[in-house]
């Protein structure tokens, strides 16, 4: 082990990592006023279905002298469309610890132990690291320790929200279409139908074999919240709806998330999209919910950020995305 200004390098050490995870992801969340919560069991389920990413070898955990941690990281990595291994890496680091040196001192770990990782996989594609800036107002340290070890800005999100008590206006459905449930049946297909549309996104990766199970079992998930546009029996287009409650109590607040929203290349320039948002709307309205929250890439091809607008969808929060190039002998 090796110690850092009063802090404490090491690896994963199982199970009994969880409860610290979590309570780092929640000081986190409650100091940044975010809109998520993480609970012990969710960070254990979710590490169930990890895919090219090993907690036992691709974690770096920093804990502070009680104990308790004061950041941690873990390297992970996928194949996008594009051919491209990308290495992603979730950085917490506690609100008390956020210091030029310790998110560089982290940064540089990453990118030697994906330079390792490069040299056993040895895929056809270019590798580099990404990482998300969550909120450009207040994430300057890590901004300046991204761009200080030379990652550059390659796409721009944003965080929408939208008052439910505003009018909403629902528009006709297209001709010959309709929203109508999806039968457990179907699921597998839904999901499938979300990935395809997705490969016309930016940064797209095919979802993982094991993908299915780890979305039934979150706790967000829920079908009766769905509005999904049927051709027949043809997918055409949907959105996820979900109500984080853990978040929500937390917050105080009444939320729903109008995420994801795709609609598949034969469906497209309809009005389905809008359509379906403020059906998605309506029905949060009629159960309680006073806002909606979404995500959006700034940058998507099809007009995305501007439909939102249209549908009174407000612009809370601005992210960025970092890249790096990378090779095995870095």
């Amino acid at each position: 082990m090796n110690t850092f200004d009063g802090l404490t390098f090491r690896g994963f050490a199982g199970k009994s990592d969880f409860a610290k995870m979590a309570k780092l992801l929640q000081d986190i969340a409650i100091a940044d006023q975010a809109d998520f919560w993480t609970t012990p069991e969710d960070i254990e389920r979710d590490y169930q279905h990890l895919v090219n990413s090993n907690p036992a070898t691709d974690m770096c955990m920093v804990e502070n002298s009680q104990g308790d941690l004061a950041a941690y990281t873990r390297v992970g990595w996928e194949l996008d469309d594009e051919g491209k291994q990308v290495f992603g890496f979730p950085f917490n680091i506690h609100p008390d610890w956020r210091t030029s040196e310790l998110h560089r001192h982290l940064l540089q770990w990453v990118e030697q132990h994906c330079a390792e990782i490069i040299k056993t996989t040895s895929p056809a594609g270019k590798p580099v690291l990404r990482a998300m800036l969550r909120n450009v107002e207040k994430e300057h340290v890590f901004q300046a320790a991204l761009e200080a070890e030379c990652f550059q800005s390659v796409r721009f999100m944003n965080r929408m929200a939208r008052d439910l008590n505003e009018p909403i206006e629902i528009p006709s459905m297209p001709a010959g279409l309709e929203i109508r449930p999806v039968p457990e049946t179907h699921q597998r297909v839904l999901l499938s139908a979300l990935d395809e549309a997705f490969r016309d996104h930016w940064g797209h990766a095919p979802i993982p074999e094991n993908a299915y199970e780890q979305w039934t079992s979150n706790p967000h998930f829920n079908p009766s919240l769905w509005q999904v546009a049927w051709d027949g029996e043809e997918i055409a287009a949907g959105i996820l709806n979900f109500v984080d409650k853990e978040a929500n109590q937390q917050f105080k607040v009444n939320r729903g998330w109008t995420d994801p929203i795709f609609t598949r290349r034969p469906w497209r320039k309809r009005g389905l999209a809008h359509a379906l948002l403020m059906h998605s709307l309506k029905m949060f309205k009629e159960i309680g919910m006073t806002e909606a929250m979404l995500g959006v890439d700034t940058q998507n091809p099809n007009g995305a950020f501007d439909l939102y607008e249209k549908c009174g969808f407000r612009s809370v929060m601005r992210s960025v995305i970092y890249e790096k190039k990378l090779t095995a002998s870095a």
